[in-house]
């Protein structure tokens, strides 16, 4: 095959690539004119390395692509190298899916260097590219990837080298390749299959983990409470008998009054234990007794509302993260504001038919410049290390139940509201 029947395929192929690419990437300006250009050098780098040594080949072909990418769209290295080798697998499955649909049709397709089957493929490989890239919705499919990034990074790893030895194979053995292409097939789905429930058992294993880490630091709380509702228990008899004596000591006029003053005070002190012990979330109840103290040690105002037939989605150990990270953020502002104005709320309940989670507090209002950048991992307004991760963990966890978290300043207070939709 001469050098522009190969430069044809090839160019076809790296569009192909493209195409896929670009469907993660919709966000980017003038993508279609830097993806052209990144594809016609791409291609003649191919071209000119076509008769290295296949692994040298596979290598610096691969690299140039990925160094294209990363200095035309300037992308964070991280995500390129998670997308890259997403791309790779996607392309390389389909690629396979081809080459067995036409073998059950054509044995001898593909057997030789033969230019129009090749073209054939890859005028499929193309047209399947720009359907993804056409009909798959971009914010869908970012959502998706952000909630099952995790997984999808298992497994593309693991498919990515069976994807990478098979086209090694291709390219060296490919009589023995086209002549197992059963074998071939059924080996990733194997994999894949047993990855699954690998997968599976492990992250159920990391669910019971941190859920009896939850358990663990909550405990405590718990009994702490338990104990406080008992202590008022034992008190109950004496404040009966303290009602008794205002009876006996005061005068007739003033024992309403009297009676009522003492009630009313008794009253203030049990109604928060009260409204605690009401909360059916225990996680919940147990965040905000900690709290209570907390703001009472510190002379803070702290005021909560929580309906109780508003069903969060969270497990306790992600509610436990999302609203610990986000009070405690609250009572350090507070802290460390010269504001004497110390008020710190919590509401849980509807707005219209769906779910709110509102945290506000009076301390210092975050500034401009830093609103972009707060949910950034490791960006902080505060100094020390391994600080930063507490907004983005709240982001990230929220964003995987298809939420999100929003910071607006109403009256005195900052608050943070996130929306669960039903």
């Amino acid at each position: 095959m001469n050098n522009y029947k190969m430069f044809i395929l090839i160019f076809i192929e790296v569009g192909s690539f493209m195409l896929i690419w670009n469907t993660f990437n919709k966000k980017y300006e003038k993508r279609l004119c830097k993806s052209i250009l990144i594809i016609l050098f791409t291609s003649l780098v191919f071209l000119a390395t076509n008769y290295i040594y296949m692994p040298i080949q596979f290598f610096i072909n691969y690299s140039f692509l990925l160094l294209a990418i990363k200095f035309m769209f300037k992308k964070n290295i991280k995500d390129l190298l998670f997308e890259f080798g997403l791309v790779i697998v996607i392309f390389g499955i389909m690629q396979l899916a081809i080459i067995i649909v036409f073998r059950l049709f054509i044995p001898s397709f593909m057997v030789k260097n033969n230019f129009v089957y090749s073209l054939i493929a890859n005028f499929i490989c193309i047209f399947l590219s720009y359907f993804i890239y056409k009909y798959i919705p971009y914010g869908k499919l970012i959502i998706f990837l952000k909630q099952k990034s995790s997984k999808i990074c298992f497994f593309s790893v693991n498919l990515l080298i069976y994807v990478i030895i098979s086209k090694w194979i291709w390219d060296f053995k490919r009589h023995e390749f086209l002549g197992d292409i059963i074998i071939y097939l059924i080996i990733p789905l194997v994999f894949i299959i047993a990855n699954l429930f690998l997968f599976e058992y492990q992250m159920k294993n990391n669910e019971i983990k941190r859920s009896l880490e939850n358990y663990k630091k909550y405990a405590p709380v718990i009994s702490q409470l338990l104990q406080d509702v008992r202590r008022r228990q034992h008190d109950f008899k004496n404040h009966l008998n303290t009602v008794y004596s205002l009876v006996i000591v005061s005068d007739e006029k003033n024992l309403k009054e009297t009676i009522i003053q003492y009630i009313d005070s008794l009253d203030a002190s049990l109604g928060n234990m009260e409204k605690i012990l009401q909360i059916d979330n225990t996680v919940v109840a147990a965040i905000i007794y900690n709290k209570m103290n907390e703001a009472v040690k510190n002379n803070i105002e702290f005021k909560y509302i929580i309906e109780g037939d508003c069903k969060l989605p969270f497990k306790n150990y992600e509610l436990s993260e999302v609203l610990n990270n986000l009070l405690d953020n609250a009572f350090d502002a507070v802290l460390n504001s010269k504001n004497n104005l110390k008020k710190i709320f919590l509401n849980i309940g509807h707005l219209e038919e769906n779910c709110i989670i509102k945290i506000g507090n009076t301390g210092k209002r975050i500034e401009f410049n830093d609103i972009a950048k707060i949910f950034n991992a490791g960006y902080s307004t505060k100094e020390g290390k391994d600080r930063g991760y507490g907004l983005y963990n709240v982001k990230r966890i929220v964003e995987y139940y298809g939420a999100r978290i929003q910071l607006s300043f109403e009256n005195n207070y900052t608050v943070f509201s996130i929306k669960l939709y039903n």
